[in-house]
């Protein structure tokens, strides 16, 4: 059973130890799903969980404030996302379902594209609870953590979770998670309007001399 962090006394702390500021977490949510919404709905479930976590990614490696914090793009061990190394954090983006950000310790989220072998063979590496003290490993190997993205229509959750287990690619335990958004505490995926003097006008006619 993971340990759960969901009220603000003992989350803000946390999120500052492990240098990411709440509001860009919530920020680069709302980003994501503004990105996320341009994915039609015939389209295959896995289409959804990559965007999620291409977006997710970028937007972290190109956040000016993340990046003052000292994390960096990470690709080691085949798994690409971003990491603290005076931390020995690594944080990888990942879609989630509908559990995301619920407290409740019986509804934990579940991905929806399922982890790869090198993924799998991360989450393996992480043991026991989490170190509260962040201070760099004497190991190389960095903790995992998910930045853990559920979005729909009607609400965009988001916790901060360290796996455990998986089976077949679906994780199936944390040891601890960090509740950023609960159900209801920000609106829906919207895509963003682009303003008319930048939407598309007809090109002009082209001409044959």
């Amino acid at each position: 059973m993971p340990i759960i962090y969901a009220k603000d006394p003992v989350v803000l702390p946390l999120l500052n130890r492990m240098c990411l500021p709440r509001q860009t977490l919530i920020d680069i949510g709302i980003k994501v799903g503004g990105e996320r919404a341009n994915v039609a709905v015939c389209e295959p479930p896995q289409v959804a969980g990559f965007e999620t976590w291409r977006w997710g990614t970028r937007f972290f490696r190109e956040d000016e404030g993340i990046r003052g914090l000292e994390w960096e793009a990470c690709d080691r061990d085949q798994v690409s996302g971003i990491r603290n190394p005076k931390l020995g954090i690594k944080l990888v983006v990942c879609a989630t379902n509908i559990n995301t950000g619920n407290p409740d310790p019986n509804k934990q989220p579940k991905n929806l594209r399922d982890r790869g072998p090198a993924s799998r063979r991360l989450i393996h590496q992480n043991t026991g609870q989490m170190k509260l003290g962040f201070m760099p490993p004497d190991d190389p190997r960095d903790e995992l953590w998910y930045y853990c993205l559920y979005l729909s229509q009607q609400h965009i959750g988001i916790e901060l979770s360290r796996p455990t287990d998986e089976y077949e690619g679906y994780i199936t335990d944390f040891s601890d998670r960090i509740i950023i958004a609960k159900p209801g505490d920000i609106p829906g995926m919207r895509k963003f309007q682009v303003s008319e003097e930048f939407a598309d006008v007809p090109r002009p006619q082209a001409f044959r001399k």
